[in-house]
């Protein structure tokens, strides 16, 4: 993946460079077209003409203070240029800047090698009428009235003229291009070979480092983010590269600075091109074949392709001063570091996706768990409940069948009978209301029915409740109060409930010692809540399965094991009772030894108390002040 990721960057790259090569070449192209159509049709040169050519053309081009002034340069060997400045509206003839010295060598270098031989230095060119500066009417390519041969053959002269490059001197920045003008006799026909006017058109570098660089970066390079590469346009000198556009701060001063691509705006995309010089086609254009014979109309469309994309070839001196090239860079140091950066961007996101994938795998896995030992809870209170019910039952059908049947006829017998079957209907009762009071503390109720409720009290109301099973079974109860207990703030008769539900389970689970002690008293570290706990000598819980007596349907495999009744809700509904009273249960217990439970709960506040007493007065009627 960072293979394929590197490749495509740099490919995406590489299409940025080339795209921001081709529109500057459009854009140099669409100026220099303008300009010499302008040059072309002007039959003077006389500067309101000029002038109101170039306003035409201003509001036509997106850049058009691009050109900074035109030169025209007629007679290489014994004439000064003629320069004209669109901005101060001004046509003079002058001499040459000093920055032109190597372009105007250069220039006649290729006049005299392309000097038709016998040719005089005086031959045809401009020729001064009073203060007018006039050139010899353009009648470039035969005449028009000839037949379709003709025709022909001067278009092939045209497109000849289209395909001609323009030069472009980069140290400058500067445009040539070779005006021929055929001159020709009174019948129509070439009289000699081409006069040359060279068309110089000098460049604004403002308006390229401020303008048109700014906005083809912003193109190739720009995103909704901002801009993912910095772009610079270095150009060689003869002190070295300096920078002609950067779109980072100090990006590209450098010499040896390393940078993902680079490529060259003009000429050549890669290197400095060779030795050949660019204006030694100016004289032999490449004639491409005919498109075929499919009319005049569709050379016009041909030819006009062709002037709407002109070509543009570097002078090339001997120290590469001005070639300009256009470098990129990632801004993360460059493409590899990208790559490596994304690379760690998606290890991270995979490996997080695989972290969360594994925390769901756990969770799942943590929840077939529980759901599976739920499940197998419930299938064993299902079954204990079921045992639990089928006993009384039992005896209760055993003894009514008896006493139908005639077979109890003593008095005391059916006495003893009917004691039989009140007390496993009582069971059959508390078995029932165990199950409702479970399924009622399921759903979510506030704390209802709080009041002051006092410990002796309850502690003697739960005994009294359990006499008979404690007696039946053999036990002795030790009774262990601390005088002075403070009340406290709970629900009397659930508070008894639960009492009675650890004395149950101290009786069933009490073993061969059968003893059990209720106790009170205040906390030891905490003033504020009072201890009632429940004690016994029996067989006592294991480490690993009093972490689980608070659980619903729980019974630890021991005591399953004794066949020792039970359902495995007492526990868990008399904690939640507990709980709902603002108190807590807790259990200490050690295997073989015996087990404690320990309720505690918090002491009433006066304040407490006041509130509940009046809530109490209100909804009896009663006026404030007075006591029911």
């Amino acid at each position: 993946m960072s293979d394929a990721t590197r490749a495509q960057m740099l490919g995406n790259l590489h299409v940025s460079l080339t795209g921001f090569r081709q529109d500057f070449a459009r854009e140099l192209g669409a100026i220099a077209t303008e300009v010499r159509l302008v040059v072309e049709r002007s039959s003077s040169m006389k500067p309101a003409e000029l002038n109101e050519q170039f306003h035409n053309l201003e509001q036509r081009t997106a850049h058009p203070n691009l050109v900074s002034h035109i030169y025209l340069w007629q007679d290489p060997a014994h004439q000064q240029p003629v320069r004209f400045d669109p901005a101060a509206s001004q046509f003079e003839r002058t001499a040459w800047p000093d920055e032109f010295n190597q372009m105007q060598q250069r220039l006649l270098e290729i006049g005299s090698a392309h000097r038709p031989a016998g040719g005089s230095p005086d031959g045809p060119g401009p020729r001064r009428r009073g203060q007018r500066f006039e050139f010899a009417p353009r009648r470039n390519f035969g005449d028009r009235r000839d037949n379709g041969a003709n025709r022909k053959g001067g278009m092939r002269g045209r497109m000849a003229e289209a395909l001609i490059p323009w030069a472009i001197d980069q140290s400058i920045p500067a445009l040539a291009y070779p005006i021929r003008r055929w001159p020709t006799s009174p019948g129509a026909q070439q009289a000699g070979p081409p006069e040359i006017t060279w068309l110089i058109i000098e460049l604004n570098p403002n308006v390229l480092r401020k303008e048109i660089f700014p906005e083809l970066a912003q193109r190739y390079f720009g995103g909704s983010s901002g801009m993912e590469y910095y772009v610079a346009v270095r150009a060689a000198g003869k002190d070295g590269e300096h920078v002609f556009y950067s779109s980072g701060a100090g990006f590209g001063e450098e010499q040896n600075l390393p940078v993902d691509a680079t490529l060259n705006l003009v000429g050549p995309p890669f290197g400095q091109g060779g030795p050949r010089d660019a204006g030694m086609e100016f004289f032999s254009p490449p004639i491409r074949p005919m498109p075929g014979d499919h009319g005049p109309q569709a050379d016009e469309q041909h030819l006009a392709g062709l002037d709407r994309l002109p070509r543009f070839e570097p002078f090339h001196y001997a120290d590469s001063q001005g070639a300009w090239q256009v470098t990129a860079k990632h801004k993360s140091g460059s493409v590899e570091a990208a790559v490596g950066a994304l690379r760690r961007r998606n290890l991270m996101a995979s490996f997080g996706v695989l972290g969360v994938l594994a925390i769901t795998m756990g969770l799942i896995l943590v929840g077939s768990q529980r759901a599976r030992r739920l499940a197998r809870l419930q299938m064993d209170f299902v079954a204990g409940i079921s045992h639990e019910l089928r006993t009384p039952l039992a005896v209760i059908s055993s003894a009514a069948e008896n006493i139908a049947h005639g077979v109890v006829e003593d008095k005391q017998q059916l006495v003893r009978y009917g004691n039989t079957i009140v007390k496993q209907s009582r069971q059959l009762t508390q078995l029932v209301e165990q199950v409702l009071q479970f399924a009622a503390t399921q759903q979510p109720q506030g704390r209802q029915g709080l009041g002051r409720v006092s410990i002796p009290e309850v502690v003697d109301a739960a005994l009294e409740g359990t006499s008979a099973m404690v007696a039946a079974a053999g036990f002795t109860v030790e009774r262990s109060i601390d005088p002075g207990l403070p009340p406290v703030n709970a629900d009397f008769t659930a508070l008894v409930r639960s009492l009675q539900n650890l004395i149950t389970n101290a009786v069933k689970y009490g073993g061969e010692e059968r003893w059990l002690r209720v106790s009170a008293a205040p906390a030891p570290d905490k003033g504020q809540e009072i201890e009632l706990a429940v004690e016994d000598r029996g067989i006592g819980i294991g480490k690993d399965d009093i972490e689980h007596i608070f659980e619903p349907f729980y019974r630890s495999p021991a005591v399953s094991e004794s066949q020792i009744h039970g359902t495995g809700l007492g526990l868990p509904l008399a904690r939640t009772i507990i709980e709902s009273m603002g108190g807590r249960l807790t259990a200490k217990s050690e295997l073989g030894k015996g087990s404690s439970f320990i309720i505690h709960l918090p002491v009433a506040k006066e304040s407490r108390l006041k509130e509940a007493q009046s809530a109490t007065d209100k909804s009896a009627g009663a006026e404030p002040g007075f006591s029911q």
